[in-house]
């Protein structure tokens, strides 16, 4: 058998080169499919955070228990009527003690009266006069505040608010954990934890 100065022969020479090449298209392999695994991963991602609609919903909730308005929010009722807009925020509090207690905070906009109540747990803290805009003709929210109780489920949302489609955004978990976004027709919506924690509804004008 032919052999080199160094004493290599060259069937030894042709194996190495084999197993030089043979490694290369390894890495190479390895480092396309890599490449396919990190691009399905953000692909995924993505469309995990885009937008989504959901339609022809069906909820296994025939009815849900309505949130008891307290007294300062019936005066406002019966002086003004349904808000035209209103936006209510669950969240909890501790106390002193180290107790937890539920906190519900709203605000209620009359736009044709160009006044807005705030209410804590359902006492009036505020009332602020509006430098109210010419709004024209105001479409009416379907919806009221007594609708929503803190920590409703998605499907007892739904049946509340009568929903038959609606949007929903993913929101970043890194810093909100696993929450979503919903939007209907003149309403959004925050859930967390699979909660409620977060209502708006809008008036439009035509």
């Amino acid at each position: 058998m032919p052999v080199n100065k160094n004493g290599n022969s060259k069937g030894e020479k042709k194996k190495r080169g084999w197993v030089i090449f043979a490694a290369g298209c390894a890495v190479l392999t390895g480092g396309i499919v890599l490449l396919l695994v990190i691009y399905l991963a953000v692909g995924w991602q993505s469309y995990q955070d885009a937008p989504k609609i959901v339609s022809e919903v069906e909820s296994d909730i025939l009815i849900t228990e309505e949130y008891d308005l307290g007294q300062d929010q019936m005066d406002a009722y019966l002086e003004y009527g349904f808000p035209e807009a209103f936006r209510i925020l669950f969240y909890d509090e501790m106390l002193p003690d180290g107790s937890i207690v539920p906190v519900r905070l709203e605000s209620w906009t009359y736009y044709g009266q160009g006044v807005e109540f705030s209410f804590l747990n359902g006492e009036k803290t505020g009332l602020e006069t509006l430098n109210n805009p010419q709004l024209g003709n105001l479409i009416l929210p379907p919806y009221y505040p007594e609708q929503f109780a803190a920590y409703m489920s998605l499907d007892e949302v739904v049946t509340a608010a009568g929903l038959d489609e609606y949007a929903v955004i993913s929101l970043e978990k890194d810093y909100l954990g696993d929450s979503e976004v919903y939007y209907g027709p003149q309403l959004s919506f925050g859930m967390k934890d699979g909660e409620l924690r977060m209502v708006e509804v809008m008036g439009l004008t035509d």
